[in-house]
């Protein structure tokens, strides 16, 4: 298996995703669902993590020639992401960071920090404590923590939901 990354409009994610699962093609669109103040209360708002972008898992290694054209002239899809003027294949480090934040589908959620008197943190639970050393801040005010993630070889800062118990 091999995964391919590829840019769309925006807006357009879910969009492209949903065409292109239709022709047989297995995309990922990692999803995180925000707290948002807006009004002076919290809402919840689910969205892509890397905007503009999605996943596609190809199982058979290298990307066939017909399967490149096919997905680039695809409503909504600008192009594939290069490496040395080729599309290239995702890392098997980036690959698992992918699968990750994919979450078997599920859009990621909140994960629960305890703040000890004396300003420690801990998580107690959700998907930062898998990835701890990644993190780059973190601000439970905000319900935030920005983590970075490499991709074909630059690093990614992308923001997750916390919360604080």
């Amino acid at each position: 298996m091999s995964m391919y990354v590829f840019q769309v409009k925006p807006g357009m994610d879910l969009q492209v995703a949903s065409n292109l699962r239709k022709r047989g093609y297995f995309i990922r669109c990692p999803q995180r669902t925000l707290s948002i103040r807006k009004d002076g209360a919290w809402q919840e708002r689910t969205e892509p993590i890397f905007a503009g972008y999605l996943f596609l898992e190809y199982p058979e290694g290298k990307l066939r020639t017909k399967d490149y054209y096919e997905i680039c002239d695809a409503d909504g899809v600008m192009q594939f992401l290069k490496y040395r003027g080729q599309a290239a294949p995702l890392t098997k480090q980036e690959e698992a960071y992918i699968l990750w934040l994919w979450n078997r589908g599920y859009p990621i959620t909140a994960s629960h920090i305890y703040t000890t008197s004396n300003g420690d943190r801990m998580i107690l639970s959700g998907m930062l404590r898998q990835y701890e050393d990644h993190i780059i801040s973190m601000d439970v005010r905000q319900r935030r923590a920005k983590i970075r993630i490499p991709i074909l070889g630059r690093d990614y800062t992308i923001t997750l939901p916390v919360i604080g118990v």
